[in-house]
């Protein structure tokens, strides 16, 4: 029962860390940073910065199903034309299932989290918990330095094998002059990796000598 235990929470340490980076992501205050970090690149076809951060703010919602299909799809520019081509819209809407999902994730593995300490303390089983969470960040940290080495070597590649696991065929290939382009053009992308590691390393390095400077207290105390 042990071992079942030690096992569940270190697979809900890590998708508490790893998801918890992407809902960082999915922030007004992520997007604000994005677009007023010095030489982030301009908009070449008109958006201004307020205008990106307005139709990035929308989109964010979007994927975490706070607004309607019906609301995105009628987003438009002043005179009238859609913001978002029939191409660009039915990747969001893969996007936000493949978000909303995540999310839903994340939530339960922040309840099983909390309910797995409670049960920790009731059963006398701190000791295991403390273990799974120093595996659990060592798994994370390797996992993170190598999504990092990944993102130094080859992006675009990176970019495009995290396209094909979860997306069919070219669905997510957009022209420079689209939207999503215009609003998240590749170097967003890459601080979205980055951020999302940078908080992952932050919190495993934190669980895993929290939880090594328990397990020799607690052993101090035997």
């Amino acid at each position: 029962m042990k071992t079942f235990y030690r096992i569940l929470m270190g697979i809900v340490f890590f998708l508490v860390i790893i998801l918890g980076g992407i809902r960082f992501c999915l922030t007004s205050f992520f997007i604000d940073l994005e677009y007023r970090t010095p030489g982030f690149p301009e908009d070449q076809f008109g958006f201004t910065t307020h205008d990106r951060t307005q139709l990035a703010y929308q989109s964010v919602d979007y994927l975490l199903g706070n607004i309607s299909d019906q609301d995105y799809r009628n987003l438009s520019f002043p005179d009238g034309r859609p913001i978002f081509n029939q191409r660009e819209l039915s990747h969001m809407r893969d996007v936000r299932d493949l978000t909303v999902i995540t999310m839903r994730i994340w939530y339960i593995s922040l309840i099983a989290l909390l309910l797995g300490i409670v049960l920790a303390f009731l059963l006398g089983w701190q000791r295991d918990l403390m273990k799974a969470g120093k595996t659990s960040a060592t798994v994370i940290l390797l996992f993170i330095f190598g999504v990092i080495l990944a993102v130094i070597l080859n992006f675009n590649q990176l970019f495009t094998s995290f396209h094909s696991i979860f997306f069919e065929g070219d669905t997510w290939l957009f022209y420079t002059s689209d939207s999503l382009i215009r609003l998240f053009p590749t170097p967003f992308w890459v601080n979205v990796f980055v951020a999302i590691g940078v908080i992952a390393f932050t919190l495993a390095l934190i669980l895993y000598f929290s939880c090594g400077w328990l397990l020799r207290k607690n052993k101090k105390e035997v």
